[in-house]
């Protein structure tokens, strides 16, 4: 999805979800979601992963109960991201709350966008309904074909520059064990259906190299 798609599909869903319906909220906080995805810059939480999830979710929106607050919670559940730090998707639930006031949303709709951000966290079963649908979009990429996972593997590797070989491999290590940990990765029937084999196979994959001291 190319930034002029994205940014049409942003104002489209300005219009749905605010209560001014003034193309100014709408181009003000499409340069602050810009800004946010490129500052500090990144290599895989960028816009690009955001058109992923939101292409993916084209596919699947009829089993979203509200279909708006699914699809800014995807536009906005990265867009606060310091590799280093713990507390990403907490920042961006208040990103996310900052940008739907300026839009005018209602705080019931900001909280159902924030339990969706929250769900992106991967650190306890997200439960059903949106927050999951919300997780498991999120997850595709372990999903994926192995060129594609062994992309996603390189982008995390350069995000996490700052780290040498043997504190990034540990770190990651701990990560590709709780997802393997988990009775099911993915926590909505569709995808635990569709994607639940090839994400255990990338991630064993990715565990069995890491144990061999391999780092991309």
């Amino acid at each position: 999805m190319s930034s002029d798609a994205l940014h049409t599909r942003w104002n489209a869903l300005c219009l749905r979800v605010g209560v001014f319906k003034d193309a100014d909220e709408s181009e003000l906080t499409f340069d602050m979601i810009r800004t946010l995805y490129t500052h500090p810059p990144r290599a895989y939480h960028t816009l690009d992963h955001i058109a992923q999830v939101l292409d993916e979710f084209d596919l699947v929106f009829r089993l979203a109960d509200d279909r708006d607050a699914v699809e800014m919670a995807l536009w906005l559940h990265d867009c606060v991201y310091i590799a280093a730090r713990p507390d990403n998707e907490d920042r961006s639930a208040d990103a996310a709350a900052m940008i739907g006031g300026l839009l005018g949303c209602s705080p019931e709709f900001l909280a159902k966008v924030r339990a969706g951000i929250m769900a992106t966290r991967h650190s306890s079963d997200p439960g059903k309904g949106d927050p999951a649908l919300v997780a498991d979009i999120d997850l595709t990429i372990l999903g994926s074909s192995r060129e594609q996972y062994d992309e996603y593997r390189r982008q995390i590797r350069a995000e996490f520059a700052f780290a040498d070989d043997e504190p990034f491999r540990v770190g990651r290590m701990a990560f590709v064990q709780r997802m393997l940990d988990k009775p099911r990765i993915y926590a909505t029937p569709h995808y635990a259906r569709a994607l639940e084999d090839r994400a255990r196979d990338n991630l064993y994959h990715e565990l069995d190299e890491l144990e061999r001291g391999r780092v991309v």
